[in-house]
């Protein structure tokens, strides 16, 4: 009986240590977590900036400012004028140049053309009228030469019908040749000669434009005025150009951010990503990466991060927003990048 009592005492107390261990082997299995991958997220900070860097407008020429047409925010279109110098002396030499090419183009239409009719008959009479004249001093000399032979008359007189007879000769033989100068026509040298004057004009002419033209100061494409740092009244020198005004194309904005060396692996081109920034709380700007340098440097973006280190060695990173902002993100804005 007493061995009965026992064995009816100890069997729950193994079937429920069999209970224990059974369910001890359940609760393990169901402990472990079934596995996942875990995604981390790079945050880096940057800021915003413009496609093109800004470009600093001066004069190419040196002079006065007599007026400024833009100011600092305006925005303005490719060619539009932004500044202009004194030009009384620029547009004189325009003037002066245009009456050369004038004078220039009128000699070289002249030798092409060669002479009138009406010049080259006029040229002929002349030469008959010679010839006709020293003709007549000829007869003179010889009844002279004839009489002074026979003591009618002095040999001073002789001498003087010859001499006459000579010039006579001689105007005739020069008013022949320039009747056959004309009846030929303008020389290729001439006209050559004349066409390369012709050509000196003309670049005379474009030069004295340029120079005009650089007394205007234009965009070189769109964008928005950032700085004025002129005024009118300042004098312009090309030993110290100064700058007039600085221009942007904030078209198409970028964000440039740094990225630890420790992480330059886990990011890609064409990769998307998003910034945020201070100024609009939690709202977030899709970009993606278009441009990854190839060196790495020192930090140059600071942030407010206490425990950030600037002794890390970085890469740049350039993402493009996806779309355009529907918000004017100013230039410089600080942005932390999240990838």
């Amino acid at each position: 009986m007493t061995k009965l009592k026992y064995f009816l005492f100890a069997l729950p107390v193994v079937a429920a240590g069999g209970a224990l261990w059974v369910g001890a082997g359940t609760k393990t299995a169901a402990a472990e977590p079934p596995a996942a991958t875990i995604t981390r997220t790079i945050i880096a900070p940057g800021h915003v900036e413009p496609y093109r860097d800004p470009v600093k407008l001066a004069f190419e020429a040196q002079g006065r400012i007599v007026a400024i047409d833009v100011d600092e925010g305006d925005r303005v279109r490719a060619g539009d004028p932004i500044a202009h110098l004194d030009d009384r002396m620029a547009r004189a030499r325009v003037a002066s140049a245009q009456a050369n090419l004038a004078a220039a183009t009128a000699r070289h239409a002249l030798a092409v053309r060669g002479p009138r009719t009406e010049d080259v008959a006029a040229a002929r009479a002349d030469a008959d009228a010679a010839q006709a004249a020293a003709s007549h001093s000829a007869t003179e000399r010889t009844r002279s030469e004839a009489l002074g032979k026979s003591g009618a008359i002095s040999s001073s007189v002789v001498d003087g019908d010859d001499a006459a007879a000579r010039v006579a000769s001689a105007q005739a033989s020069a008013a022949a040749a320039r009747y056959q100068s004309l009846a030929r026509g303008t020389r290729s040298e001439q006209i050559a000669e004349s066409a390369a004057a012709l050509d000196a004009a003309k670049a005379d002419l474009d030069a004295a434009k340029v120079a005009l033209d650089q007394t205007v100061l234009r965009a070189p494409n769109d964008g928005v005025i950032l700085r004025r740092t002129a005024e009118v009244g300042q004098l312009v020198t090309l030993t110290t150009p100064m700058p007039v005004v600085t221009i942007a194309d904030l078209g198409k904005l970028e964000v440039r951010t740094e990225l630890d060396e420790a992480d330059v692996a886990r990011v890609t081109l064409g990769q998307a990503a998003y910034i945020t920034a201070d100024a609009f709380g939690d709202r977030h700007f899709p970009v993606k990466i278009t441009r990854i340098t190839h060196e790495l440097g020192r930090r140059q973006v600071r942030d407010d991060d206490p425990r950030a280190k600037i002794d890390t060695r970085v890469l740049e990173v350039i993402a493009t927003f996806d779309g355009t902002p529907n918000v004017e993100l100013p230039l410089g804005l600080r942005t932390s990048v999240h990838f």
